[in-house]
């Protein structure tokens, strides 16, 4: 736990250092100056019986009535700076943690990002969202004021008597082991019901989502999503039930041993009284501070063990946090020239990917898988799902590395060239691409980001990919919404979400261009446009291109058929038609259907 406060701190140091320091000064000066309450009116109280006997003039009272409201002015006004000083820090803090959580997950690559670890991670660090890492914050300042209280109070108890520090802590102490178990029990339940909260937000979003909404009145879903979330929540709270029901007794015992100890030390100090060692002032000051210290060690044994739940959750985003890349640039990496396609060899390459086993053990998903990719070829990639289609591309955009075999780019080890400089050379278009909610024309100069925005190889390539159309049945066109949630926004299909992606890889114009299923989306008439625009605007670049559609590959100057991550045939489809092999085959049964 301490650790992670460390670590907090250290967050805290680069936000606002010097008001996170003036806060905790505060926190200490409020928690130990309320008492100046209780001993200025307890001088007051024997002052007034004082001048009742005669042995002082009321003048006197007014030293003590200055110091009583200045002890009540005072700490009203350090609360108020405190509170504003605190909410500022929150805001600054929140910021500084999602900035600080940008920065650092986007070093990480993605073949981590894509890892069932570190989805697992990220999940459970979002139970509690980023609230997790303020609760710390809380508990710091919460903790100096509570310290500074408390030790107060034990000093203005041991000048009074040592019998009522005795009996404060043994009050206390058990309050402390009572809220660690129950907190950190409760952890455990919401913790290991994780995976049903998530089922629970999963069959509650198809009545949010708009798509699962369709299928839920088309399918009639709703008894059995409703009985979903019902048995699953009950099941929770029936957990987190029986917890509250073990706190709530265990409280209840611990308040009935509190007021034993508290009778116990009214006796002791009315004892006290009567026998004349102690003033009515004093015992008034005995009893105040008595009370005071138990809530405040109460509280703040309570703020200790909801920090200890909350630092759970925070330690997952420190995990994240501290991930380190296993794909990055060597030290020294090999300078090659990219402003133009290099030449690209699958040299022996095999991979498998990590924790993925069968009986004989690892399991290769690509096995010694050669070839070569000259400047400015179209190669397309064919074969069943499965087949490792998807990961060759992954391994030539460095998303991963081989476990044998090398990649080389104009003769140099792909794992030897800047990470950032081989990217920067690649145009890739998955077949889960992304969507943006920002305009149109931004959602197609996001392919070149860093440069201003070329307005004419906007619309350029707006057209190569079949995008012109719908783009131009909005008035605004580039400046069109993309998104209803937005004023004046507009949903766009899949289908033209597609398009606006094909867009991006042709505004990009990258001298090696990767298309994964570039057309799933588009009717076939939009699918000819985009075939025919790559073979005439991509004349000098490279294209690596994935399809099930062998209709789009037949003017490829090289097609690569895979199966079971080996390659079966390689060559042009005239090549692989006379063959009437595999190749054959498969075109064969696709132009029958057409046919038909």
């Amino acid at each position: 736990m301490f650790t992670l406060i460390h670590k907090s701190v250290g967050l805290a140091r680069k936000t606002n250092p010097r008001l996170f320091a003036v806060l905790i000064l505060l926190n200490l000066f409020q928690g130990a100056f309320v008492y100046l309450q209780f001993t200025s009116f307890s001088d007051i109280v024997d002052g007034i019986a004082a001048t009742k006997a005669g042995m002082i003039s009321a003048t006197d009272l007014i030293s003590p009535g200055i110091v009583l409201a200045v002890s009540f002015v005072v700490p009203a006004i350090i609360g108020n700076v405190i509170t504003y000083g605190r909410n500022k820090f929150r805001l600054q803090m929140d910021l500084q943690i999602d900035l600080y959580r940008i920065e650092q997950q986007s070093t990480l690559d993605i073949a981590t990002l894509e890892s069932s670890y570190y989805q697992n991670l990220l999940k459970g660090a979002q139970e509690w969202g980023t609230n997790s890492i303020l609760t710390i914050f809380d508990f710091i300042f919460n903790t100096a004021a509570g310290l500074a209280s408390i030790a107060t109070s034990l000093v203005i108890l041991w000048g009074l008597s040592a019998w009522l520090v005795l009996f404060a802590i043994i009050a206390a102490t058990p309050v402390y082991f009572a809220y660690k178990k129950y907190s950190m029990e409760l952890f455990r339940t919401r913790w290991l019901s994780l995976e049903s909260h998530r089922l629970i937000a999963n069959r509650q979003s198809h009545f949010d989502d708009l798509f699962k909404a369709i299928d839920v009145i088309l399918l009639e879903l709703k008894p059995w999503l409703h009985k979903e979330v019902k048995d699953h929540t009950e099941q929770y709270n029936a957990s987190v039930s029986k917890g509250e029901f073990r706190k709530t007794v265990s409280y209840g015992v611990l308040s009935v041993w509190y007021l034993l100890l508290l009778f116990a030390a009214i006796a002791l100090m009315g004892w006290k009284a009567v026998e004349g060692t102690m003033e009515i002032g004093a015992l008034l000051l005995a009893f105040n501070t008595y009370t005071r210290f138990y809530q405040t060690t109460n509280t703040f044994i309570e703020s200790f063990s909801i920090t200890e739940e909350a630092v759970q959750y925070a330690a997952r985003w420190f995990e994240l946090f501290e991930l380190k890349p296993k794909i990055y640039s060597r030290k020294d990496p090999t300078s090659v020239a990219l402003s133009n396609p290099p030449t690209i060899v699958f040299d022996n390459v095999s991979f498998k990917y990590p924790s993925i086993q069968d009986d004989q053990g690892a399991h290769h998903v690509l096995k010694n898988i050669s070839f070569t990719i000259r400047p400015g070829e179209k190669l397309a990639i064919i074969g069943e799902n499965g087949s490792g289609k998807t990961t060759l591309i992954k391994l030539l955009c460095r998303i991963y590395d081989p476990s044998e075999g090398c990649i080389r780019i104009n003769g140099v080890d792909l794992r030897n060239i800047s990470l950032e400089q081989w990217q920067n050379s690649l145009g890739i278009l998955f077949q889960d691409f992304p969507t943006y909610n920002v305009t149109i024309g931004e959602s197609i100069a996001i392919g070149r980001i860093k440069e201003p925005v070329n307005t004419s190889r906007l619309s350029s390539a707006a057209i190569h990919a079949g995008a012109d159309d719908f783009i131009n049945s909005f008035q605004r066109r580039f400046d069109q919404l993309i998104w209803k949630q937005f004023k004046d926004g507009t949903d766009l299909s899949k289908g033209q979400h597609q398009r606006l992606a094909v867009a991006r890889m042709f505004y990009r114009n990258a001298p090696i261009t990767i298309l994964d299923e570039p057309t799933a989306s588009v009717d076939a008439i939009t699918e000819e446009k985009i075939f025919l625009s790559l073979e005439k605007n991509m004349t000098e670049l490279t294209v690596v291109l994935i399809t099930h559609r062998l209709s789009s590959v037949k003017n490829a100057s090289k097609i690569i058929v895979l199966n079971q991550g080996a390659i079966l045939e390689q060559g042009t489809h005239e090549e692989l038609i006379k063959s009437r092999s595999n190749y054959f085959q498969l075109y064969q049964k696709q132009a029958s259907k057409y046919a038909e």
